[in-house]
């Protein structure tokens, strides 16, 4: 190799060992929570503490990089590389929080009216979820509902607010030995660790928010 050559092979491994392994895992671990919400019909629990976490390694990241800037070919393609993880980790959190807003956007009534999903939402979604219901409610007073009976004008009706086809079918993997599981009064399947199953997503559910399934 060229004295002057940059030993790329070098620097993606000093790359991948200065990867705080905690760090590395919460990656992961949003990363499969991102997928799970993309594929589940209903809005799954923040993943609060992952994406505190990750921010703060963000922040830190950016702060020892604006602090010691390159000076040789070798520290500017470290710096390069350094970017590039993290615009992956910020494309994860950006894409998981949209994905929970159209959610929340989509069953706000819903959300808001139901302890079971309200108790999944950060503070932020919670004050987002309200001020969106908050416009949405203001919208329909001043274009149509002002013009008819106060007993006609509610919203909130079982029949008219939007709910999650918890019916659907959804692929998943399992994550840990289980052994026979109940689907339903009928049937139960054997689950053993990596085995892929195309299910209704209420029959597993349960083992998604216990972390012992994951949605592909």
């Amino acid at each position: 190799m060229p004295a002057d050559a940059l030993d790329v092979d070098a620097i993606c491994d000093d790359i991948a060992m200065d990867q705080a392994p905690p760090t590395y895992e919460e990656f992961k671990s949003l990363t499969q929570w991102w997928i799970n919400e993309r594929c589940a019909p209903e809005l799954l629990m923040y993943q609060g503490d992952t994406v505190a976490n990750l921010r703060e390694m963000l922040e830190c990241q950016t702060a020892i990089l604006e602090d010691n800037p390159p000076d040789t070919p070798e520290s500017a393609f470290h710096v390069v590389l350094r970017q590039q993880e993290m615009e992956r980790v910020k494309f994860v959190i950006r894409s998981y929080v949209r994905t929970r807003l159209a959610k929340i956007q989509k069953y706000t009534p819903l959300i808001l009216s139901e302890p079971e999903y309200t108790r999944r939402l950060s503070q932020e979604e919670l004050e987002f979820a309200e001020r969106f219901q908050k416009l949405i409610d203001e919208h329909f007073d001043k274009s149509c509902l002002d013009g008819l009976e106060h007993f006609i004008r509610r919203l909130d009706e079982n029949e008219m607010v939007s709910k999650p086809d918890l019916e659907n079918a959804v692929m998943c993997r399992v994550k840990e030995d289980i052994g026979n599981f109940q689907l339903d009064e009928r049937s139960d399947i054997f689950m053993a660790a990596d085995n892929v199953f195309l299910l209704r997503y209420k029959s597993i559910r349960g083992m998604i928010e216990d972390n012992k399934v994951e949605l592909v």
